[in-house]
């Protein structure tokens, strides 16, 4: 038989006395260990009175013991590494991890689950040396990663030195945030690695570089042909409801550019119309909010009489003084329509950015379009003198590609996804926390990404809708990368968390979570569970309270399946400036107190520890960690 013996813990004295004996009494004849090694335990257990938890072995890794089954809590963090190396002011060395990895378990903490981002082979492609306010920040992110070669290793050998367990944090989908240069900059021409709408992606691992036709794909039957050469003949302005604005004709502006890079004014007449119309259907902001009711009334201005054939039309006003009334979301308040009235599909930018701000000004730089957050309000007639914001923008077509997520459904996909797998077991790691949300699948419709090719193929083999099948084709093949990944860890004796996520794994996710996933896929997570894919689990939630875990109807279905199944979770709690006294003290002591929780995680170490000016120098920077950690000693 070639199991493995599964052990309750390494601080169990039981267990220590037990191994201790069979190796005395095995050592000259191991093949007598299985017949007999269940009377020793029974014997070292009486001789033990009060440790009672059971001993099991299995012919398979079975590592619900070692993930947490038992009755302690215990605190746990998240180290988003690129965070801290584009934020520490300085390269960071081997002492600052030793530093950080002393300060964590200095605070009680017994676990890190360490952000993956390529370690093993170097890391993701990024930008160096662009503009002074982000020169240093990526900067001493390469300076870093170049240093420690292998952030992930170093970590590891860290923690385990200052006895913390550590998992690495894989994002499978995580492979090319949906950062962006304006397609004109300068920055975008020397580091710019592959197109985007407006610009060019810049931060991403070289596999992706590489094989850009691999990343999740747009269904390509739905745009006009020829799209971009259609000329604009009429912007049409609309408002959320119908009450009067200040904008006159005398007060809009159109500026365009041909590269999104220092826009220009456009000296050109126009028809202006203002007018009142009927919204055909519900307007709703990023978060949900029901803003305009389909049959309302609103104003309408409307500039017809165009003939713009630029590739990129902002409009703005010349409106600095008295009060903006002039608004909408960044999706609603601008239609664009050519000769026959029909709309030309497009991307928007709203003057918002989630990555290079300095960069977001019409005037003296960008725009970034298709982010994600084009559902926020946005007001027109606001002053624009800082270049972003009292805009919106404007370009034909839509992403090919969904920023730099790499679709499941591939084989050469699942191939390199296991590649960093392997990566990861190799460094020596106690165990790996996977997470399907990212930041590589920004957009704003992100509805109409999923069609791969190979995704097609399979869905129309099936009977009924299509796109419902392109979820069920991608979920199953995810499904197989887990299983395969299950495998391949139970193999190495590492153990295998997911997290459950109650925003998302819900018949309908809160609006603003739906940039951070691949939609049209169906992430089968009670099926996950049922097949043992997971030796643990942390309930994670972003748009939810921290009282959902108690009251929400999908989370009690989570908490009750893992609890059939045996499963220790953990919850995840994002830590902000905002948790200041007992509050999250509070929130700690309550989770503990419930009796069903394995533990608690300081998500991340960025928001509470800050390293110092010299090498091996750190501090808790929000003391309302270090409270709610010592509450539990």
């Amino acid at each position: 038989m070639t199991g493995r013996i599964n052990l309750v813990t390494r601080a169990d004295p039981c267990l220590r006395l037990t191994t201790g004996l069979m190796r005395l009494f095995f050592s000259k004849n191991p093949k007598r260990i299985l017949p007999t090694l269940g009377y020793i335990i029974f014997f070292t257990q009486g001789l033990l009175a009060g440790y009672s938890q059971p001993l099991s072995i299995h012919p398979s890794t079975s590592t619900v013991e070692r993930a947490g089954a038992t009755n302690q809590f215990q605190l746990e963090t998240i180290v988003d590494f690129a965070d801290d190396a584009t934020s520490s002011g300085r390269p960071l060395t081997i002492a600052d991890i030793d530093a950080l990895m002393q300060k964590i378990a200095a605070l009680g903490i017994k676990r890190v689950s360490w952000a993956y981002y390529g370690d093993g082979h170097g890391g993701y492609l990024n930008p160096t040396g662009y503009r002074e306010a982000y020169q240093g920040e990526w900067d001493n992110y390469n300076a870093t990663y170049r240093g420690l070669v292998n952030p992930l290793r170093v970590a590891v050998e860290a923690g385990h030195r200052h006895g913390l367990e550590v998992y690495a944090y894989f994002k499978p989908y995580e492979t090319g945030p949906a950062y962006a240069f304006p397609e004109g900059s300068p920055e975008a021409k020397q580091w710019g690695l592959l197109p985007h709408k407006g610009g060019r992606l810049v931060w991403m691992d070289p596999f992706v570089r590489d094989h850009p036709s691999l990343r999740i794909k747009r269904r390509a039957d739905d745009l006009p042909p020829n799209l971009e050469s259609i000329p604009i003949c009429a912007l049409r302005l609309i408002k959320i409801d119908d009450s009067p604005t200040r904008i006159k004709q005398a007060d809009i502006q159109i500026w365009t550019s041909p590269d999104n890079f220092c826009y220009r004014p456009k000296e050109i007449s126009f028809k202006f119309d203002d007018l009142l119309e009927i919204a055909p259907k519900d307007i709703r902001d990023l978060k949900g909010n029901l803003i305009t009711r389909k049959g309302d009334s609103v104003r309408v201005l409307t500039l017809s009489g165009l003939n713009l054939a630029d590739k990129y039309v902002l409009i703005t006003t010349s409106l600095t003084q008295g009060t903006p009334d002039f608004t909408n979301t960044g999706l609603a308040i601008l239609q664009v329509l050519d000769a026959k009235g029909r709309e030309i599909p497009g991307v928007f930018a709203t003057g918002n950015a989630i990555a290079f701000a300095s960069l977001s000004d019409f005037r003296h730089a960008g725009l970034m379009y298709d982010h994600g957050f084009g559902a926020k309000l946005v007001t027109l007639d606001a002053p624009n003198s800082n270049g972003r914001q009292g805009l919106i923008a404007y370009t034909r077509g839509r992403n090919e590609y969904l920023g730099g997520a790499l679709c499941e459904t591939e084989p050469a996909v699942q191939q390199f996804w296991l590649d960093c797998l392997e990566e990861i077991i190799s460094s020596g790691v106690d165990g790996v926390d996977f997470r399907e949300e990212n930041h590589s699948t920004h957009t704003d419709y992100p509805h109409e990404y999923g069609f791969n090719e190979i995704v097609l193929q399979q869905a129309r083999q099936r009977t009924g809708d299509l796109v419902a099948n392109i979820a069920e084709v991608r979920g199953e093949a995810y499904t197989d990368f887990l299983r395969r990944c299950k495998a391949r860890l139970a193999k190495a004796g590492k153990l295998m968390r997911y997290n459950l996520q109650i925003d998302y794994f819900r018949p309908t996710p809160p609006p603003e979570r739906l940039l951070a996933y691949p939609l049209n896929l169906h992430f089968d997570w009670r099926r996950w569970i049922d097949e043992g894919l997971m030796d643990a689990v942390i309930l994670r939630f972003f748009s939810y309270p921290p009282s959902a875990i108690f009251e929400d109807t999908i989370a009690k279905e989570m908490i009750t399946r893992c609890q059939v199944k045996g499963l220790p979770m953990t919850i995840n709690r994002y830590i902000t400036k905002s948790h200041t006294g007992d509050t999250l003290t509070k929130e700690l002591q309550q989770f503990r107190r419930d009796g069903r929780f394995a533990g608690f995680i300081f998500y991340e170490v960025y928001s509470y520890i800050k390293y110092g000016p010299n090498p091996g120098e750190c501090e808790i920077s929000l003391p309302a960690v270090s409270a709610a950690a010592a509450s539990l000693h």
